[in-house]
């Protein structure tokens, strides 16, 4: 269940690392491969929020979403997210107390959850990119794991000239998994999404919630 939580929260901002792109390889292919390496420098660094500009607009939209729902009191915010982006603020108030939400930004987050080893390193140097299609401002690279497709890809949009890492995909993927096993156990989503954090460790000196 933790690599479940990793796949929706902190894997959300891009823990994977690219193989070196191909000496073919167009100058698009190769920047889109640069973006990402970049991604891959910072987390191996654990500076996690050096990530955070490297994301599109819109993936940082989605992950501010998570965060301003997590900090909000009561529920009413976290239930009008989408189920993977649910699971992330469940999990925030599950590992950050309410005065760490108030003051942490997103990079604050990404910071603390490699410092907390969230995610190890060794899932970086598992990962890697196989080939990249760009289609206009729009490129997708086959993201292997241990050798071996993921079921996600790594996609990427163009914005301002640059390429930057889009998780549209991952948000997408995450939400119809969670909404296909919910029904399936015949629980509501949040309900569900709630037995999985129950059976992830608490936060030291936390009740839980």
């Amino acid at each position: 269940m933790r690599s479940l939580f990793l796949a929706f929260f902190i894997v959300i901002l891009t823990a994977s690392a690219f193989a070196a792109p191909l000496p073919r390889a167009t100058p698009d292919e190769r920047e889109v491969a640069a973006a990402f390496d970049a991604a891959r420098a910072a987390l191996s660094e654990q500076r996690g929020g050096a990530v955070v500009p490297l994301l599109s607009r819109a993936s940082v939209k989605s992950l501010e979403a998570v965060r301003v729902a997590a900090r909000a009191p009561g529920n009413a915010a976290v239930e009008k997210l989408e189920p993977a982006e649910r699971f992330a603020a469940m999990g925030l108030r599950r590992y950050l107390g309410p005065s760490e939400l108030r003051r942490m930004s997103v990079g604050d987050i990404a910071d603390h959850a490699l410092k907390q080893g969230w995610l190890g390193p060794n899932v970086i140097a598992r990962s890697s990119l196989g080939a990249v299609r760009v289609n206009g401002d729009h490129a997708s690279g086959l993201l292997m794991v241990d050798n071996r497709p993921a079921m996600v890809p790594a996609d990427f949009v163009r914005e301002g000239g640059a390429w930057r890492i889009d998780l549209a995909s991952v948000f997408s993927f995450g939400s119809q998994m969670l909404k296909g096993f919910a029904a399936m156990s015949g629980k509501d989503e949040t309900a569900y999404i709630a037995d999985l954090l129950e059976k992830l460790p608490a936060k030291p000196g936390m009740m839980k919630r």
